[in-house]
């Protein structure tokens, strides 16, 4: 089907999100990081059978603004909560990948009519991870602490984004051509961006500051996902050997799961088909 381009005019951003698809039934696709909505591209099609698929650019990333300035998640999930108003539904199922499967998952706990199904791609919840850190987990996910740093990060990356962004796609990626070269040209104008590159940093830190507040608070409080929620990982990636939907389960009341074989971490255009497999078994509106 054919995927139109559109901008929404938020009270607190400007978001700017692609479209297939008029069913009567709304699916939100969260792109992760260093990506934008663009990497949905191969689902969007096929998803938008049954669906109106928007994936958006979350705000400070490719052509999404914010007047704020701030990318904690709690703001982010409530751009979009917006977007779906704009789009005229009530409510949308939601699917979220990296960095866009920590909104989702902050989307689903705040604003929880607003959330039908949910499913988080190749993450574990941030409270799990930052409270879990050790000297092997620090060592796979260093680039978090780098990004961390106040403006060395952009320093150092501004003037090598090709360069930069190829090391995750190349060593992240199980099939090597996966992200193609024209999605890699996508991603590198887009982070040459240097207000998106510092927004994309700002996420980062969000995540030991704010989104973590929030999160321990959540727990505190028993706050649990409420929507039926599908995680999906990378067999051979970094959650390739962990009990994924069983530390879910901490976090919402129905968990399913699967890995997804001859993959690492970019499930949506590394294996497309499977992934879009596990989310028409899994969301309404497919038998």
């Amino acid at each position: 089907m054919t995927i139109t381009a559109h901008y929404a005019d938020l009270d607190a951003a400007r978001l700017f999100y692609r479209r297939s698809g008029s069913a009567d039934r709304l699916l939100v696709l969260l792109h992760g990081w260093p990506q934008t909505g663009h990497c949905w591209r191969h689902l969007m099609g096929p998803l938008a059978e049954r669906y109106t698929v928007v994936a958006p650019d979350l705000r400070g990333y490719g052509r999404s603004t914010a007047a704020a300035g701030a990318f904690d998640k709690r703001d982010t999930a409530a751009d979009l909560a917006g977007l779906v108003e704009h789009l005229g539904f009530a409510s949308a199922s939601v699917v979220g990948h990296d960095r866009g499967a920590r909104v989702a998952h902050r989307w689903a706990l705040d604003r929880p009519r607003d959330v039908d199904h949910l499913a988080l791609l190749d993450v574990l919840p941030t409270r799990e991870v930052m409270n879990s850190f050790d000297r092997h987990s620090t060592a796979a996910m260093w680039h978090w602490f780098f990004h961390l740093q106040p403006d060395l990060p952009e320093l150092l990356i501004a003037g090598n984004v090709e360069a930069y962004l190829r090391f995750f796609f190349e060593r992240q990626s199980f099939l090597p051509d996966a992200i193609d070269a024209p999605a890699v040209a996508e991603y590198v104008r887009a982070f040459e961006n240097p207000a998106v590159l510092r927004a994309s940093l700002e996420d980062y830190r969000a995540g030991f500051g704010a989104d973590l507040a929030a999160d321990e608070h959540d727990h505190d409080a028993g706050r649990v996902v409420t929507s039926p929620l599908l995680v999906l990982w990378g067999a051979q990636g970094g959650l390739g050997d962990r009990p994924v939907p069983e530390i879910w389960t901490r976090y919402a009341e129905r968990v399913t799961g699967a890995p997804i074989e001859r993959c690492k971490h970019f499930l949506p255009e590394e294996q497309p088909e499977a992934v879009a497999r596990h989310l028409r078994a899994f969301m309404p509106g497919w038998d």
